[in-house]
């Protein structure tokens, strides 16, 4: 049995503890959390600090689930303790974290997976393989988000911190576009508006990456009332779609309006991603996602600092 601490156990916290009950030889049997209130959940223990279960040597690993502004402090202090874990997305809060960390960990001999959630989902994995069936295609099209309040933040160019709400969600669609075409050569934000509504900030964007094999075109908004994860890619002999919410990929004869489901994901790509994790503590194999993740920071926030200064405000 595998001992696994959570730091963090808010809505991606609890996410994870639930899901490891599903897995074998996972346990999660301490939290670490800020506030110890109202907590009684059999055979686990909180903490609210980390020192208080850093001389555990009976831990095996980690998940990382706290708020983005923790994260490089939670990962550097793992790393010190030479112990595999996975991360949240963003990867880090600023440029500055995202240095620091990728220069101690990029050759880290024990795992870091960092949870793009899309990359673990299996459907993704049939989405990319089958995309040769479309024939020719030039863009690659991304729509990602959902209706979501999201509390404004200090958002000046002076910040240190960038809290967009594409902050939060653009990792995700980054990371498909270049596990599909590959690292952006440029990048053009042809649309971005922010509406500010009382304390809460929603926005609309669209973004151009012009990568080496394709230009992928992103759709991202916190105002869809049907949340949005897909990827539709139109050729010359058919159409692909892959819906991550849907857990599937469809594919659409372009002759004819008939539509063939091909593959249907019964497993979550949480539960992959902690069977994964497992795997590669029993099987002492070692997966660095640090070397991706420091790729789709730098593009992140290169398109977080180009909003910045262009900010178009709206009712």
């Amino acid at each position: 049995m595998k001992n696994i601490v959570l730091i963090g156990f808010g809505y991606m916290g609890k996410k994870y503890f639930q899901t490891s009950l599903k897995i074998k030889n996972i346990l999660i049997n301490k939290i670490l959390k800020k506030r110890l209130t109202n907590l009684n959940i059999l055979n686990v223990k909180f903490f609210s600090n980390f020192n208080l279960i850093a001389g555990d040597e009976n831990i095996d690993g980690y998940i990382v689930a706290s708020p983005v502004l923790s994260h490089y402090n939670y990962a550097r202090k793992i790393i010190n303790k030479n112990k595999p874990f996975i991360i949240e997305k963003p990867l880090v809060a600023n440029l500055d974290e995202l240095n620091k960390l990728y220069k101690t960990c990029k050759n880290y001999k024990h795992s870091i997976f960092v949870n793009h959630t899309d990359l673990y989902n299996p459907a993704f994995s049939i989405f990319s393989k089958n995309l040769k069936s479309v024939g020719i295609y030039k863009k690659i099209n991304i729509s990602f988000g959902k209706y979501q309040k999201i509390k404004k933040f200090n958002i000046s160019n002076e910040s240190k911190s960038t809290f967009l709400p594409s902050f939060d969600w653009l990792p995700h669609p980054l990371a498909l576009a270049m596990k599909l075409a590959g690292f952006p050569k440029k990048i053009s934000i042809v649309k971005n508006k922010i509406f500010i509504k009382k304390k809460y900030i929603f926005q609309k964007c669209n973004i151009h990456l012009y990568c080496k094999r394709k230009i992928v075109n992103i759709n991202f908004s916190n105002r869809y009332l049907i949340p949005k994860k897909r990827i539709v890619v139109k050729g010359s002999k058919a159409t692909l779609i892959y819906d991550g919410y849907k857990k599937n990929i469809l594919i659409k004869k372009t002759n004819n309006k008939f539509f063939k489901k091909i593959f249907h994901s019964k497993i979550e790509p949480y539960e992959n991603l902690l069977k994964l994790f497992n795997f590669s503590l029993k099987n002492k194999y070692s997966r660095n996602d640090i070397h991706f993740a420091y790729k789709i920071m730098k593009i992140l926030f290169k398109i977080e600092n180009e909003m910045k200064n262009k900010l178009k405000f709206s009712k």
